[in-house]
Order: C-alpha cells, then sequence, then structure tokens
C-alpha cells in the first residue's frame, strides 16, 4: 500500500541521516535517535509492590535506592518509567494522517499527508535542554527534506516545510511536530490488493 510504503520510505531516510545524530544521557553517555511508525510502544505493565503499613495501619512510602530509580514514574502521575522513557526516547514518530486524490483527475498522483513528531525524555534540571534538542532535530529534518525532496524516486514533498513545538508542557517529556504534504503515485493492482 503506497501511503504505507511512504512512511517506512521516511522512516529509513530518517534513519539514515539522523543516525549519527547523538543525544546527551544520563551517566555521560550518548542515545541514538529511536525510529517508530504510527505510535510509540505502550508504557509496560507496572510491576506491583506489596503494601508497609505502620503500627497504625497508614500506608508507608517504598523506599528506593537513591541510584536506583528504574521503576519510579517519569512524570510522577502515570504512563512510562524512568527506565522505559530511557530506552524509547529520543523518538521519531512518522505515521499517516491524511490521504487525498481525485480520481478523474489525469494526474496519477495522491496526496499524503505525514506527520513526524520528535519527542525527547529529559528529566534533570537544565533550563529546557529537552527543548533545545527537540528544535534541532526538527530543524535538521526540515534542512534534509529540503535538500533531498524525492524519497525513493517516488515520494515527493511539498514545500514549505515547516515545525512546530506542543503548547502544553509534559516534563520531563518534550515534543514537537512536523506535518508534511507528499507527493506520490497513485498505484492500484487488483490482484496484490494494493
Amino acid at each position: 500500500m503506497i501511503p504505507l510504503h511512504t512512511v517506512y520510505a521516511i522512516r529509513d531516510f530518517l534513519r539514515e541521516h539522523l543516525g549519527d545524530l547523538k543525544l546527551p544521557a544520563p551517566d555521560e553517555k550518548t542515545q541514538a535517535i529511536h525510529f517508530y511508525t504510527m505510535a510509540l510502544p505502550q508504557p509496560g505493565a507496572q510491576t506491583m509492590m506489596p503494601r508497609t503499613e505502620d503500627k497504625d495501619g497508614n500506608e508507608l512510602p517504598h523506599k528506593i535506592a537513591a541510584d536506583d530509580d528504574d521503576d519510579e514514574l517519569a512524570d510522577g502521575e502515570s504512563g512510562y518509567t524512568r527506565k522505559e522513557a530511557r530506552e524509547i526516547f529520543p523518538a521519531v514518530i512518522i505515521r499517516p494522517l491524511k490521504c487525498s486524490g481525485d480520481a478523474d483527475s489525469e494526474s496519477m498522483l495522491d496526496e499524503l499527508t505525514v506527520s513526524i513528531t520528535v519527542g525527547v525524555y529529559e528529566d534533570s534540571n537544565s533550563c529546557y535542554e529537552g527543548l533545545e534538542w527537540v528544535v534541532i532535530i526538527l530543524e535538521r529534518m526540515r534542512q534534509l527534506f529540503q535538500k533531498y525532496r524525492v524519497l525513493d524516486e517516488r515520494y515527493e514533498i511539498q514545500l514549505p516545510q515547516t515545525w512546530e513545538l506542543y503548547d502544553e508542557v509534559v516534563r520531563p517529556f518534550w515534543f514537537g511536530e512536523m506535518v508534511t504534504v507528499w507527493s506520490i503515485p497513485r498505484l492500484f493492482n487488483e490482484k496484490e490488493g494494493y
């Protein structure tokens, strides 16, 4: 199916051209960007910890070793644990939003709108470093698409390309998005079903 093939071509192109971009990580290491199609992986099932009580029956908070925060929730409320967040982010998520075309048109092209979302997990107290990395990744993608406008010799991105940051702050997660429009071939193969 051409829309999905386009999404995979975008993913492969970005993986090839952004694979050398490494973001700072805890313990002075670096992290490579992870690429996903459609959505981020779901948070894993949280491990149930046994309830501990004081002599009056009041629940006591669990003590976690100072260097072991892997099982704590990354945002303190719900979703990914810190370990999961460090394994999944930084992330680029590519998904189709809509496809349109005029069957009566002589053009054999359709338009495919694709969302490319960038997410970074950064929980230090630094001043919006995660947001800075989102900007760096989005701008690098925009410049790449300006230079390489056709992928796999058949998917052409339309100009202009713009990106924006999400207004909502979901600290320690930072997000931005580029919505792209692609001209894709209109092919239908009855035998293959696409």
